[in-house]
């Protein structure tokens, strides 16, 4: 069972999660119009929720050594000094994260790596 400190945690990433939803809503209606929108927030909505819901396939130990670092709050950059790769090998690699964990954001992949026991942020090492 998480400890106090790993809800806490996760509660105040889904927070952080909610709102910058609600300010990416607020730009698209800006460009698209509210009508538009609405399309756009439902589609996008049921592929989150759906790939939320699915098992995710399991990742390599590279993988789970950049996500743990990422969700440590490390950027491309930092993450890819540390492995000995560039920040656009790193972007590709979360990118392929996103996809095997169901998610669409930074965020939220790191939130689905808490809920799934993937990493913790008391750990020093990658995983």
């Amino acid at each position: 069972m998480p400890d106090r400190v790993s809800i806490d945690s996760l509660e105040a990433l889904n927070r952080e999660l909610r709102e910058h939803e609600a300010r990416l809503k607020r730009l698209i209606e800006q460009w698209l119009g509210h009508e538009q929108l609405q399309d756009v927030s439902a589609s996008t909505v049921q592929q989150a929720s759906a790939a939320s819901t699915a098992n995710p396939i399991p990742l390599t130990e590279r993988e789970l050594q950049i996500l743990c670092l990422v969700a440590r709050g490390q950027t491309n950059r930092q993450v890819g000094a540390q492995l000995g790769c560039t920040p656009a090998t790193i972007r590709n690699r979360l990118g392929r994260i996103y996809w095997k964990l169901g998610v669409l954001t930074r965020t939220h992949a790191v939130v689905r790596a808490i809920e799934l026991g993937l990493c913790t942020f008391g750990s020093s090492e990658g995983s």
